[in-house]
């Protein structure tokens, strides 16, 4: 079993999941398995000595209990003398979102260009509140081409200037109606 001590000053439980998760990435890309791998978050007090110079570290406020350990694999606080609090199964700071999960943001997706009729990628980053997620832009851009290929938005213009648009199938965007003569008929 591998242990990770990051000493740091205080952070907030979802820094701290995120921060997990990448490092747990990293790990198992380099063939550690995310199982095996204990993350332990300690709040930084000392002072550094950097080149020639001292660096004095925040000082954070006193904290009642120690820092909790966390078991990224179990996705939940291990240490018994804290109190037990489930992770917070939210798809923007999982490295990896689910079917379900895509489908979902794909249906908003979907909602936002038919209420506003025109969305560019950096608006829907932002209306989806996805601005912080760094995984958002490349996701995005294959649920725009699975709406495109299902009939349901058209894309306009390049690059930076991209925007989506709704394709409705109103009469305005039906062929025009072709007249043939059935026989016996004049």
């Amino acid at each position: 079993m591998s242990f990770v001590t990051l000493k740091t000053p205080s952070l907030s439980a979802e820094q701290k999941k995120r921060l997990g998760d990448r490092i747990l990435y990293a790990l198992q890309q380099e063939g550690i398995l995310p199982g095996s791998v204990v993350l332990r978050y300690e709040i930084e007090h000392g002072d550094l000595y950097m080149d020639g110079s001292l660096v004095e570290a925040p000082r954070p406020a006193p904290v009642a209990a120690p820092a909790p350990v966390f078991s990224l694999a179990a996705s939940r606080i291990s240490d018994d003398a804290a109190p037990r609090v489930e992770a917070i199964p939210d798809y923007k700071t999982k490295a990896r979102r689910n079917k379900k999960e895509l489908e979902g943001l794909k249906d908003k997706l979907a909602d936002l260009i038919k209420r506003d009729t025109s969305v560019s990628s950096f608006d829907a980053q932002k209306k989806l509140n996805l601005t912080d997620c760094d995984w958002a832009p490349n996701t995005l851009r294959r649920l725009f081409s699975e709406l495109i290929e299902e009939g349901l938005v058209r894309k306009e213009g390049e690059k930076r200037g991209t925007r989506y648009l709704w394709a409705t199938k109103g009469k305005e965007d039906l062929p025009p109606a072709k007249l043939v003569k059935g026989e016996g008929h004049e």
